[in-house]
């Protein structure tokens, strides 16, 4: 049963790879369209990390232009309680997936 788990993971990890690589690396035109709103936990997330993903206080880090798998990863961690915050916990334990991947992509594609 840990093997399918450490599949499951990797297949994550590389969906998330892919994602963001094919964000990165699509041209946008001078007449393209905005991008879409950011995923609807952004804005929980914004309060410390800030909308633009620099922290409002020293003690938060910075996720603006972070690696999107350390930022999957991180998230993971605090989502099973391998890493332990109180509030971090908490807002990964009430997002999907799909959420903390969409976050991962939203953060790390922001410039620095």
């Amino acid at each position: 049963m840990k093997h399918a788990g450490t599949a499951l993971r990797a297949a994550a990890i590389l969906a998330l790879l892919v994602l963001g690589a094919l964000m990165v690396s699509c041209p946008r035109s001078a007449g393209a369209q905005a991008p879409p709103p950011p995923p609807r936990f952004v804005m929980l997330c914004a309060a410390c990390h800030g909308y633009d993903g620099i922290g409002h206080d020293p003690a938060t880090p910075n996720l603006a232009g972070q690696n999107i798998v350390y930022l999957y990863n991180q998230m993971m961690a605090f989502r099973t309680r391998a890493r332990v915050h109180p509030e971090m916990n908490f807002f990964t334990g009430q997002m999907t997936l799909e959420e903390l991947q969409a976050i991962a992509i939203y953060y790390s594609v922001l410039p620095r």
